[in-house]
């Protein structure tokens, strides 16, 4: 967890936390906690480099080539009347 925390920080990222400082603190001084919530939330995705759970997206492994032949096409032509 300390290392998703403190490595790949990218722009989106960076975004992120400063939209959730930005929403919370604007929400305190108005005294609208309902948003000061929302706000935290961007700062928790930012955080822990996570999403909403609709849009997370499976992590894929790669999978593996296997070695193909070489396959050989035959050309068909049409005779049009």
């Amino acid at each position: 967890m300390k290392e998703t925390i403190l490595t790949g920080w990218n722009f989106m990222r960076w975004l992120r936390l400063f939209m959730g400082a930005y929403i919370v603190v604007t929400s305190i001084t108005g005294k609208n906690y309902v948003f000061a919530l929302i706000g935290g939330l961007f700062i928790f995705q930012a955080i822990t480099n996570t999403g909403c759970a609709a849009c997370a997206t499976v992590q894929s492994s790669k999978v593996e080539q296997k070695d193909t032949e070489n396959i050989d096409f035959e050309e068909i032509k049409s005779e049009k009347s």
